[in-house]
């Protein structure tokens, strides 16, 4: 199974459970600091492609600070979530991958692809597919932003095994990855266990995921006719400056075309 099978297989597997499974992410916080960053490099217009929507939550969220919003995802399953959700009825939801984004997509005044979905590109060539798409899907002043995990965040969260205890859920993670290393993949597996009766259900899935340095980003934009024009840290939902790949657990990057 190639990445791009797994990576969809996984999400397909849980999009209908994905917002409760995750409903300790602050989303609306996160799309805060994205918003943000537009008001603060972008050209003032509000025409947004969220790239990687998953479920619709942040295309909502983008929605409701006063965007014109459409979003794409790799999952269908996904994608049929967020077409469902209270609140995306104007929003447009379509299919299709980071590198090979749904066709007619152009002319946005902000692509914006929140909670990591780079992540997901593993090796530069995947990553500088995603960003050319990105570059062709932005009007001539507009502003690309993406989150990345930093290499601390990859150590502290995947290092060890951790369990964590939910009642009548549990959910368990660690790395299979045997080093964590800068610019490598990391490979995670999860099992969710869940109560049934007086049995319990469990569902298994890998996510392959690769750590981008911040070098990396910068040399791939370069490559794929993007500059970057500021990078802040993340720490939950929090900005701190300058960013750091070691304490701080994400960097926020805004991109514009190259001269």
């Amino acid at each position: 199974m190639s990445q791009v099978d797994e990576t969809l297989a996984a999400y397909e597997s849980i999009a209908a459970r994905y917002d409760e499974l995750n409903a300790r992410m602050d989303t609306s916080s996160l799309v805060a600091r994205f918003v943000e960053a537009v008001d603060r490099y972008g050209p003032g217009s509000r025409r947004l492609l969220d790239a990687g929507c998953g479920t619709g939550r942040s295309s909502v969220a983008f929605r409701e600070r006063g965007f014109e919003v459409t979003g794409y995802d790799l999952s269908p399953a996904m994608v049929a979530m967020a077409r469902r959700r209270p609140g995306a009825e104007e929003i447009g939801f379509l299919v299709g991958r980071l590198q090979e984004p749904p066709p007619g997509l152009t002319g946005f005044d902000v692509v914006a692809c929140v909670d990591v979905p780079m992540a997901y590109l593993t090796g530069t060539d995947q990553l500088r597919q995603a960003l050319t798409a990105a570059r062709d899907q932005l009007a001539e002043d507009g502003v690309l932003v993406f989150d990345l995990n930093t290499i601390g965040y990859y150590r502290r969260m995947f290092s060890v095994p951790t369990v964590a205890d939910r009642g009548d859920r549990y959910v368990a993670w660690f790395a299979k990855s045997p080093r964590i290393e800068a610019d490598a993949v990391v490979v995670t597996q999860f099992d969710l266990f869940e109560r049934n009766g007086a049995g319990w259900e469990r569902l298994s899935m890998r996510h392959v995921q690769q750590h981008h340095s911040d070098r990396t980003v910068r040399a791939v934009a370069e490559q794929s006719g993007l500059h970057i024009v500021a990078a802040h840290g993340l720490v939950g939902t929090s900005t701190l400056d300058p960013a750091d790949e070691t304490d701080h657990d994400r960097i926020l990057y805004v991109a514009r075309r190259a001269a």
